[in-house]
């Protein structure tokens, strides 16, 4: 918790040489209000996380929500062609969304969830870092996402569509947290990887200087904390399970904080540690070496089905039901409860940070993903260490069910409610 803190102070200081010393980028996403309970009006979100996207229309009467979605795909010729012709479909796509819904002669704001690394320079403006995932466009890089998702809507033409606010997921899941609980001041993503946002004092954040039509005292900062540890500050926690698990990974050296237990990962940090067992004669028989020396044989959903009791399943889902011992069943148990723990410590560790940062004396923390919504025990786990770790705060933890969705019109509400608040 110390490196961390510590880190914190680097990647906020005004010099740029001290943030270098971190990895952790505490990115400003320019969102100083969150919902209260006012909002009103019709409010479109666009949520660009993959070759699948969606575009929601969230119909708010005094803070209440409704929502219809729909789901289009980007054709397989559109992710490694220019990043026009992404763009252009999704222009399509709202087109039709629109035309739908009877709504193309309206003129709506939009909020856009893009799930790919960026720096925001302000509440509507997202350079792209890089692509990731499936997408491999020879352009885009360097370029504003919503000015290439305007050029497009312009191309197309008839679109009354004002995008007002771009966003990553977990600063969609703090705003979606806030529409739940008005208490709500951390968003955090734990699923096949990590990250969160939370709510900080504007005067904490010595890189920034508002303009002088800010009159909010605070802002929401996305931590990106993925990659806390690249610089060597986390080497003391790791194992050789962890370096094998890194040297196999799409991004040797980099994201080192979310192997540490992520869903995408901690299945093969399980795998690892069964296959050393079985290899020094301590769990089944040598047979099994051969199945468990395969990558993603074993998944993190298999460890939330041991820690529910499933053991046999599993098993059966691997193909070593034959050789299992009830002995064995209970050094499988014995490893999957190791692991809950260690993600339920190293995720509670950091958010206490934050939570400690932040001195609210009552503070809900919205979490998305699958790794939180399906483990039978991480809840119970995380929420104990927080009120070890955090004594002064009664901290609660709340399922937010679609941060990347919902959060983008909740996003839109909000910058809505600041250009208000700033005239």
């Amino acid at each position: 918790m110390e490196t961390l803190s510590t880190e914190i102070e680097f990647a906020m200081h005004p010099d740029p040489e001290v943030r270098s010393r971190t990895p952790i980028l505490n990115e400003n996403t320019f969102v100083q209000t969150l919902l209260d309970g006012s909002e009103n009006g019709d409010f479109l979100a666009l949520d660009l996380g993959g070759t699948n996207f969606r575009v929601l229309l969230c119909t708010m009467k005094d803070g209440r929500c409704t929502s219809t979605t729909n789901f289009y795909k980007l054709p397989n010729e559109t992710l490694s062609g220019p990043s026009a012709g992404v763009f252009d479909h999704i222009a399509d796509s709202i087109h039709k969304f629109l035309t739908e819904k009877n709504l193309l002669g309206e003129t709506l704001p939009l909020g856009f969830t893009f799930s790919f690394p960026m720096v925001q320079e302000s509440l509507k403006k997202g350079i792209l870092r890089t692509w990731t995932k499936s997408f491999s466009c020879p352009d885009g890089v360097g370029e504003d996402a919503v000015k290439m998702l305007e050029d497009a809507l312009f191309r197309k033409g008839d679109v009354n569509v004002n995008v007002v606010a771009i966003l990553n997921d977990a600063t969609g899941t703090l705003l979606a947290g806030s529409y739940l609980d008005h208490r709500c001041g951390i968003g955090m993503i734990l699923g096949t990887g990590c990250n969160a946002a939370y709510v900080e004092r504007v005067e904490n954040v010595k890189k920034w200087q508002p303009n002088g039509n800010s009159r909010s005292p605070q802002v929401v900062i996305d931590i990106e904390w993925g990659a806390f540890g690249d610089n060597g500050s986390l080497d003391f926690i790791k194992t050789k399970y962890d370096a094998a698990v890194d040297a196999h990974s799409n991004h040797v050296g980099s994201y080192g904080f979310e192997k540490l237990f992520a869903g995408h990962y901690v299945g093969d940090l399980g795998r690892l540690i069964m296959l050393d067992l079985v290899q020094n004669g301590v769990l089944f028989t040598p047979e099994a070496e051969s199945v468990l020396s395969q990558w993603g044989v074993f998944k993190a959903g298999h460890i939330s089905a041991i820690e529910k009791g499933h053991e046999t399943i599993v098993l059966d889902e691997i193909g070593l039901t034959h050789l299992a011992t009830e002995q064995d069943l209970a050094i499988m148990r014995q490893i999957s409860s190791m692991l809950t723990l260690r993600t339920a410590q190293v995720v509670s560790g950091a958010l206490a940070v934050f939570i400690r940062r932040m001195q609210w004396q009552e503070l809900t923390v919205a979490i998305d993903g699958s790794l939180y919504r399906y483990h039978p025990k991480l809840h119970e786990k995380i929420t104990l260490w927080l009120e070890e770790l955090c004594p002064l705060t009664q901290v609660k933890l709340i399922d937010a069910v679609d941060g990347s969705g919902k959060g983008a019109a909740f996003a839109a509400a909000v910058a809505v409610k600041q250009q208000s608040q700033s005239a």
